[in-house]
């Protein structure tokens, strides 16, 4: 055999043995030790140990839960954000089953007078995984957080721009007045007509109105006459 043939040979081997040695063993890379949950109990306890090479840091799991006999009557999947090192074993909360109707774990305290026992199944569905849901999670809290904060600052530019708008508006408005008075003043005083009384007039009415009539009562024809008689 060439020795191009044992190298192809041995890295196809080290690839084989490495994508075995990576796939996971959901059946015992993680088992349940025990599981505590008194009928007082709002919450039970349950203890896994990490039998991997590798520290544990996301656990997705389900819990069947059994009756006596053995037969299921309810399961409930549950996704933990939990640190077990290699070879150790760590305890998790989960929320008791059936609280309100006093279920007891069938190794744990019972009720004065006895209340329903069960027991339970722990299967293993995954565990640290990438796109873990806790992290999903995470990580859409953190986009709408920051979608809240571009939301945020739209809205404070927004309301920037509204009130420059408005204080250009208020500018020219003012400004339109201050115009038409001005122009109630200078076509009074070409008619020969009191500019303080038809300014006057027109904080009564308005500007424009004086305006109009300025235009239809026309020049004061009377005034030079008037004028020239008091002197």
């Amino acid at each position: 055999m060439s020795t191009k043939r044992i190298t192809f040979f041995i890295i196809s081997l080290y690839i084989v043995i490495s994508a075995f040695a990576a796939t996971k063993d959901l059946v015992n890379d993680i088992s349940m030790v025990s599981y505590e949950q008194s009928w007082l109990d709002s919450k039970g306890t349950l203890a896994l140990k990490n039998n991997t090479n590798e520290e544990i840091h996301y656990v997705v799991f389900q819990i069947v839960y059994l009756d006596m006999s053995g037969n299921p009557i309810d399961y409930e999947d549950f996704t933990k954000e939990i640190s077990i090192a290699p070879g150790m074993t760590r305890k998790l909360d989960i929320p008791a089953y059936e609280h309100s109707r006093y279920y007891h774990y069938f190794k744990s305290e019972n009720m004065p007078g006895g209340s329903p026992a069960f027991k339970i199944k722990f299967q293993l569905k995954d565990y640290n995984v990438k796109n873990d849901p806790i992290e999903k999670a995470n990580n859409i809290n953190s986009d709408n957080n920051q979608n809240n904060v571009k939301e945020q600052i739209n809205i404070n530019e927004i309301s920037k721009i509204n009130i420059i708008i408005l204080f250009v508006a208020v500018l020219v408005m003012s400004g339109i007045c201050v115009f038409m008075y001005i122009l109630v003043a200078v076509m009074a005083q070409k008619r020969n007509r009191s500019v303080v009384i038809w300014v006057f007039l027109s904080l009564i009415a308005t500007p424009l109105l004086m305006i109009l009539i300025l235009l239809v009562i026309g020049k004061n024809e009377d005034y030079v006459g008037q004028h020239y008689n008091k002197n």
